[in-house]
């Protein structure tokens, strides 16, 4: 469930900052080995002959690699405007995470359109599959249906991305509220890597499955 957000509007010390970035750069180098693990598998993956098995592994491939590098990407950017200092270059690195952040909420799930492109509707197409995981899905989507009513940041999005310099000005002269812009930025990471544990947990029980399946028709464990 989403919590509403608070902020207590603190400044961080030097040592949190220092905290802050350690604890980052943890997550990105975890993550960036996440997705050079799911690239490998996606290079070693080959077609079969079955149909269910080839949309369910090029489902979880294809929202694996997605998720690890929205959330990498989103560790990063928030990184590099805790450490800004700056008044330009912390407004300017705010402004390209919530260009990142509103993109890959798109991507993940869509605002009032859009859904049905979205990686949700692909995980939604083979979820039935998976009846353990249809509980927690659900609750996903709700919470993602809770976040998607508010077109958060669209205005910065938009003079972002297609340089409106008249936006851009009035922008990046807002005053920078730093407890609020990390606040809000870890409540959708977190989201991030609530669906990424959420699909490395479904495809640990696929490959258990399949595993599975193999021994029982071959007699022997499949060579990895």
């Amino acid at each position: 469930m989403i919590h509403k957000l608070t902020y207590n509007n603190r400044v961080l010390s030097a040592e949190e900052r220092t905290e802050f970035c350690r604890i980052s750069d943890e997550y990105i180098n975890e993550f960036s080995g996440y997705i050079e693990g799911i690239h490998q598998l996606a290079k070693e993956y080959h077609v079969s002959d079955n149909s269910d098995y080839n949309k369910i592994t090029k489902t979880i491939i294809d929202i694996e690699t997605f998720t690890n590098y929205a959330f990498c990407d989103c560790i990063v950017l928030n990184k590099l405007f805790v450490r800004a200092t700056n008044p330009y270059e912390k407004s300017f690195v705010r402004g390209k995470l919530k260009v990142q952040l509103n993109e890959s909420f798109k991507r993940l799930y869509g605002f009032k359109k859009g859904y049905e492109t979205s990686y949700c509707a692909q995980l939604e197409k083979i979820i039935t599959m998976f009846p353990g995981f249809r509980r927690e899905f659900d609750e996903l989507l709700s919470d993602l249906e809770q976040i998607s009513k508010d077109p958060w940041w669209k205005d910065v999005r938009d003079a972002e991305v297609h340089i409106d310099i008249s936006k851009l000005y009035e922008l990046r002269h807002e005053e920078i509220n730093e407890s609020k812009i990390v606040m809000e930025t870890w409540q959708l990471i977190e989201l991030f890597n609530h669906i990424n544990r959420f699909i490395c947990r479904l495809h640990r029980v696929y490959l258990n499955y399949m595993a599975a399946q193999f021994i029982k028709e071959n007699g022997y464990i499949p060579s990895v």
